[in-house]
């Protein structure tokens, strides 16, 4: 067996370097191009026409701070004050929420009679930043902005939404 010049011993050493790197990369990307897919698959979410969800159903939700009282993604979940249900059974009403889309039209006329408004600030971790969800409490129904700025209309009691114990 020869011996292999420097030049060669050079070259090996630089495309060993980078094939290292992108293996070292490779997982990252892989994990990248699969979150896409389930990105794209997850728009075509199967509720009727005309009724749209609160939140992705596959979002990571570490919490959902209320202006009176925060929930907690634990096992179970997690409040910092007192509730007529459980946590986790709450955390699930408004993670499973979903309701008729209003138009632009629909939202201008109801807009003078919009007052109080209150904001849902939905966790995700430290790595993306929170949604910031817009809510009203009108006569008839609560009127919610989800995760995409879309207006949707719930028709529920405020005990079902907002379970407070006295």
């Amino acid at each position: 067996m020869g011996r292999i010049s420097r030049r060669t011993f050079n070259n090996i050493l630089i495309i060993g370097t980078l094939v290292f790197i992108a293996m070292m990369h490779l997982p990252d990307y892989i994990r990248a191009k699969l979150a896409e897919n389930s990105a794209s698959q997850e728009v075509a979410q199967v509720l009727p026409d005309g009724v749209i969800a609160l939140v992705p159903e596959s979002a990571a939700i570490k919490a959902l701070q209320f202006p009176q009282f925060t929930l907690t993604q634990g096992l179970p979940w997690q409040t910092d004050r007192p509730l007529d249900v459980s946590a986790t059974e709450l955390a699930n009403r408004w993670l499973n929420l979903s309701g008729t889309e209003i138009s632009a039209e629909m939202f201008e006329q109801l807009k003078p009679g919009l007052h109080s408004p209150s904001t849902l600030v939905v966790d995700l971790g430290h790595e993306f930043e929170p949604y910031r969800l817009t809510y009203y409490e009108l006569p008839q129904f609560w009127l919610i902005q989800n995760w995409e700025k879309r207006w949707l209309a719930v028709s529920v009691e405020p005990n079902y939404l907002f379970p407070l114990s006295n």
